[in-house]
């Protein structure tokens, strides 16, 4: 990691992790509402955390995804739906600057706001058609578009027929304008995520705010500014999977955090133990979770520092390395799950009020642990599978 940098990334870790006390303060109201008040998303972007991965020619910070992971690790810590909003958005400046050519790019950011963007790749209805110059939405709809609230353009994945007559996928950006976000996110976590379906209906989209996923992710599109920074070499299918376990490790350091608040304070019912903290039982909890926390964050950071070490040599990471960063994002879904266990079996009967603040971040780990992206069941059998010389049972590597 050159300094410049490194220093960015200590000054940005900073500023998320100084945003813990507001964060928490405002988790009831955001669980309450469904939605992340518009003071905190003004904050995260005034301390310019919706634009760590931004290139520097649109105002970003341009920095790698060490400082990325670290800044969503801290802002998860202080609420899940503000972290999952903070990692999606950053993710989504990475895959625009990847994805378009300079005209879609400009037309992006060359607004001089702060831009934020959303998006998902798979559709659920889809009826799009090619005409003159672009293609014509008559109606299509996309589910789980996180952060489309505060969104200003979205990009979208859309079925489109190839030149030999099979299917291949592209993808689109959309302006918030042209976009219908539907009220369907009534969910048990991440309530303030904002991960709404939108819909467009009888919308023109140029040829140059599309293009083919099979370009884009090999950086076909990626412009002549941009083609030597290490950050847009990052390996795209890591990067997107550590996208969505990006706030595991925060929301697991959260729950430690908040039972060890709790533990001078709290006894354990029908013991002699008034003092929870006494009792050889919470000793052992409290230890095997902190350390499955410290095994979990040892092993996110190994494969982060991999894309990264990768992308700054400029070398293309191969297939059983993309499994096996996979692998380890998938076990430290797995780890971070087994340590929030841990604390909860801790906590007692006050765990079932709504307002207790371990299990609102329960709830949040809970919805992020279950995206099918980081199963760990799967990400680990497909690294067993390569392991054992046999072809990885997915298409996504």
């Amino acid at each position: 990691m050159n300094q410049s940098v490194l220093e960015t990334k200590n000054v940005l870790v900073d500023r998320a992790r100084a945003l813990i006390p507001k964060l928490r303060e405002f988790s009831q109201d955001i669980d309450k509402n469904s939605r992340i008040p518009e003071e905190i998303v003004d904050d995260l972007k005034n301390e310019g955390l919706l634009k760590v991965l931004r290139p520097h020619m649109f105002g970003g910070h341009q920095t790698n995804m060490r400082a990325f992971t670290e800044v969503v690790t801290e802002i998860s810590r202080g609420n899940g739906s503000a972290g999952w909003f903070v990692c999606l958005s950053n993710i989504r400046d990475y895959m625009i600057s990847y994805t378009f050519g300079e005209k879609a790019l400009d037309e992006i950011y060359g607004t001089g706001k702060d831009v934020v963007l959303a998006g998902n790749f798979k559709p659920i209805k889809c009826n799009i058609k090619k005409v003159e110059a672009g293609y014509f939405v008559e109606e299509a709809q996309w589910p789980f578009v996180s952060g489309s609230p505060h969104a200003d353009w979205c990009y979208f994945g859309f079925p489109l027929a190839d030149e030999n007559g099979g299917m291949e996928m592209a993808i689109m950006v959309v302006p918030r304008e042209e976009i219908e976000i539907l009220d369907d996110w009534n969910v048990m976590g991440l309530k303030g995520s904002g991960s709404n379906s939108c819909r467009i209906q009888n919308v023109f989209v140029p040829e140059h705010r599309v293009s083919l996923d099979r370009l884009a992710s090999k950086g076909h599109y990626l412009i002549d500014p941009l083609k030597d920074v290490a950050l847009y070499k990052s390996s795209f299918v890591p990067s997107l999977t550590l996208s969505i376990v990006g706030p595991a490790l925060g929301l697991a350091q959260a729950a430690m955090d908040l039972y060890m608040e709790r533990l001078p304070k709290a006894g354990i019912g029908n013991t002699f133990y008034h003092k929870q903290n006494e009792a050889p039982i919470t000793h052992h909890q409290v230890a095997q979770a902190q350390l499955k926390i410290d095994t979990a964050e040892m092993f996110l950071y190994r494969a982060v520092d991999k894309i990264d070490s990768c992308a700054e040599r400029g070398e293309v990471m191969d297939t059983s390395e993309i499994v096996k960063v996979k692998a380890d994002f998938g076990y430290v879904n797995q780890l971070c799950k087994e340590a929030i266990d841990l604390l909860v079996a801790g906590v007692g009967s006050m765990f079932t009020y709504h307002n207790n603040p371990l299990q609102l971040v329960y709830r949040d780990f809970f919805a992020m642990h279950l995206h099918g992206f980081i199963t760990p069941s799967s990400l680990i059998e497909t690294y067993g599978r390569v392991l054992c010389g046999q072809e990885p049972n997915t298409y996504f590597v």
